[in-house]
């Protein structure tokens, strides 16, 4: 699960609405429900509510953990808050803490997939124009595609 599923997930609750809406929302809900959402009931295919339920904050693998935002250094993978593996940035980004595997993420746009030690960084900001960036592991190879 990234920011934007969990920002529908409450526009769909009644919470947030405009948060959602200002952060690309509106094309989502013009999608299910069309221009006139704002007066529709806000139900989605139960295919799409399955998909949504089975969302993970974050993939572990014996090797990688695989999470949108990121992990707070310093703290276990079990305690790690939602809206840091949501949300965070700078705090993880800068970050050369060992978490005891690799973290894969997304969620901060770079121009190119940052490589650290530590973590693996593939947001190379589709969502502007750029290239949207995937990773085979453990090759590390990176294929990245444009419009």
């Amino acid at each position: 699960m990234g920011n934007h599923e969990r920002m529908f997930l409450d526009f769909l609750r009644g919470e947030e609405e405009m948060f959602f809406l200002l952060n690309g929302g509106t094309s989502t809900a013009n999608s299910y429900w069309g221009n006139h959402w704002g007066l529709r009931d806000r139900t989605l295919p139960p295919e799409h509510v399955n998909f949504f339920a089975s969302l993970k904050l974050y993939y572990d693998t014996e090797d990688y953990i695989f999470v949108h935002g990121g992990l707070r250094p310093g703290i276990p993978l079990a305690a790690q808050r939602e809206e840091d593996l949501l949300w965070i940035r700078q705090e993880f980004i800068l970050s050369e803490f060992d978490f005891g595997r690799r973290i894969i993420f997304g969620h901060t746009p770079v121009r190119k997939p940052l490589v650290m030690p530590n973590k693996i960084g593939i947001d190379t900001g589709a969502v502007y124009g750029n290239k949207l960036t995937c990773v085979l592991l453990p090759e590390e190879r990176f294929f990245s595609v444009t419009e």
